[in-house]
């Protein structure tokens, strides 16, 4: 067990801070203020291969693996690129990684370069009004005409539809009547957003998240046999499969925040002066950020841990899980801690504090929530009951 970070690791931190470093306050907040794709960072990060960081160099990328792509986000939000970290769980997770294990060698072709070289973007269509978490109760319905499927249905909380060339998206293939048992006769197809018969609306938010999100309604969309990716009735298990990734993904960018939420928080705790000293003098300031950024350490490690075992083939399940718990609870309490030091300027647009604040919150329930984690944790692990 060696924790010292490796000459290639050091090397990852520095280029991706140097591009990062191009990028001030203003550009993000920007990008906030608007709810846009930071279009021109992410053209960047993939021109100089860091989008494509897991995807095999066959395709167009680095060939590397989690660990390393885990790096990268850690590194672009401690550079105040915290809200394009989610980006890489759309496009690079759930398009990049689900057609590595699982597309066919055409989808391979055709999407993988475009996803590293930046000019693919990904959505990820699975949760239902009537669904929620309980995945395995979706309704969608996608009937075999032909060598044809024609989809029926409704999706939710779809987040980037507009941007994305193409979503990921799981339908029924059986109806539950059909299906051996309740994971099976789900499949996954690669669904065009632009398709005549897909109209989607924006579900407009109180609170912030740095990706659009939608309502879809499919009304007779046809998709070829040849965009079925993996195995007809066992998408649900393709889904599963990139779910680890998914949950470390989501760790590092709450690591990501809660990292750029204390190290701005130390910054203005040092310069901050009242009654004659600086606010970062006084315990009741230091103790809560010495806290948060313990926490943060600790949680960091346990993604690290994760993402050495699925880049080793190992079972990352139980650590992915952990990590997304911890690291969510983690960035939640930099942030609250970020809140209390700037005090009245948490709220100010000028600082950016409150947005951190409301992304993690989210992060807290979606794209899962902390009670499922610990139904995992409880189920797997410690070898309880199945509670739900």
């Amino acid at each position: 067990m060696n924790f010292e970070e490796s000459e290639f690791e050091h090397m990852i931190r520095s280029s991706v801070r140097e591009i990062a470093e191009d990028y001030d306050e203003d550009y993000w907040r920007d990008v906030t203020d608007e709810r846009r794709f930071p279009e021109e960072f992410w053209q960047d990060l993939a021109d100089n291969g860091w989008v494509g960081i897991s995807i095999p160099e066959k395709y167009g990328g680095e060939g590397l693996g989690m660990q390393e792509m885990v790096t990268v986000m850690e590194e672009i939000g401690r550079a105040g690129a915290w809200s394009a970290t989610a980006a890489f769980i759309l496009t690079p997770i759930f398009g990049g990684e689900t057609l590595v294990a699982h597309g066919t060698e055409e989808q391979k072709e055709r999407w993988l370069p475009q996803i590293a070289n930046g000019e693919a973007r990904w959505a990820l269509g699975v949760t239902e009004p009537d669904a929620g978490l309980n995945t395995r109760n979706i309704d969608t319905m996608a009937r075999k005409d032909g060598d044809e499927y024609v989809i029926n249905g409704r999706k939710m909380w779809i987040s980037g539809v507009a941007e994305a060339d193409r979503i990921t998206f799981l339908a029924r293939t059986l109806s539950p009547e059909e299906a051996d048992h309740p994971s099976h006769g789900l499949s996954l197809f690669l669904v065009d957003p632009d398709d005549p018969n897909l109209d989607y609306d924006e579900i407009e938010l109180d609170g912030f998240f740095p990706d659009p999100t939608y309502n879809l309604y499919l009304d007779d969309v046809r998709v070829h046999e040849t965009q079925l990716v993996g195995e007809e009735h066992q998408g649900l298990y393709h889904v599963f499969d990139t779910l680890n990734t998914e949950r470390i993904g989501g760790a590092a960018t709450a690591i990501a925040t809660g990292q750029h939420a204390i190290e701005k928080s130390v910054e203005y705790a040092k310069e901050r002066a009242v009654f004659d000293a600086p606010i970062g003098s006084h315990q009741a300031i230091q103790h809560p950020l010495a806290d948060a950024y313990a926490d943060l350490e600790t949680a960091r490690l346990m993604n690290h841990k994760a993402a050495w075992l699925y880049d080793n083939g190992e079972d990352a399940g139980a650590a992915a899980n952990i990590a997304n718990l911890k690291c969510g609870e983690a960035a939640w309490n930099a942030c609250e801690t970020a809140m209390t030091t700037f005090g009245g300027m948490s709220i100010s647009k000028e600082m950016g504090i409150s947005k951190m604040w409301e992304m993690i919150r989210h992060l807290r329930i979606a794209p899962v929530s902390e009670q499922m984690l610990r139904n995992y944790i409880a189920e797997h692990e410690l070898g309880l009951p199945r509670s739900y």
